[in-house]
């Protein structure tokens, strides 16, 4: 009876901690794939230099858009000697 109950708890348990299903969810396109691996690098490299998040989303896997959100808050936070690539993202949000 004990070995029964104990299987019931560790099973509601296992079933409430996983994630719902989500059947229109979209796959994400890393990067690398969508905008090929050069310019990927590009980003990572950016993204790395001017991210100061713990764990910054600066991975080629991650989408381009992602990865670019992070450079553009990087380098809003930078004073005025930030990097030069900084005033491409920059104008962007201005542009919006």
């Amino acid at each position: 009876m004990r070995t029964s109950l104990l299987a019931a708890i560790l099973l509601a348990g296992t079933a409430c901690a996983e994630e719902p299903a989500t059947p229109h969810q979209t796959p994400v396109i890393s990067c690398s794939q969508s905008a090929g691996a050069a310019k990927a690098d590009e980003y990572v490299r950016q993204c790395l230099e001017v991210s100061t998040a713990t764990h910054p989303p600066c991975n080629a896997a991650n989408a381009c858009e992602l990865i670019v959100d992070e450079i553009k808050r990087g380098c809003a936070m930078l004073p005025a000697d930030r990097p030069a690539y900084c005033a491409e993202y920059l104008d962007d949000n201005k542009k919006k």
